[in-house]
């Protein structure tokens, strides 16, 4: 439970960066597992149970392989609608 303003300053380049912030007081960090350990000590927070450090430096080297794939995937416009059954008066 801590702001975006209260957790940069704890942050360590290279080692803890912050991945989301999900609201005023509810901040996600990743990182080197030991940094993100120490960092949330003594502090209302939750580890997560990933697989990855998704939104860190660790997946980095996936990048290149990463853009190739999303590249071979072909873009273009959707073509099922999209219905709600909010009108706007």
């Amino acid at each position: 439970e801590m702001s975006e303003d209260e957790v940069r300053p704890l942050l360590v380049e290279g080692r803890v960066g912050l991945a989301a912030v999900n609201g005023p007081r509810s901040v996600v960090v990743s990182g080197d597992a030991d940094a993100v350990t120490e960092l949330v000590q003594g502090r209302k927070a939750k580890l997560l149970k990933v697989s990855h450090a998704f939104h860190s430096h660790h997946l980095d080297g996936m990048l290149d392989e990463f853009r190739r794939v999303v590249a071979s995937v072909p873009a273009r416009e959707p073509v099922i609608g999209l219905y709600g059954d909010v009108t706007n008066p």
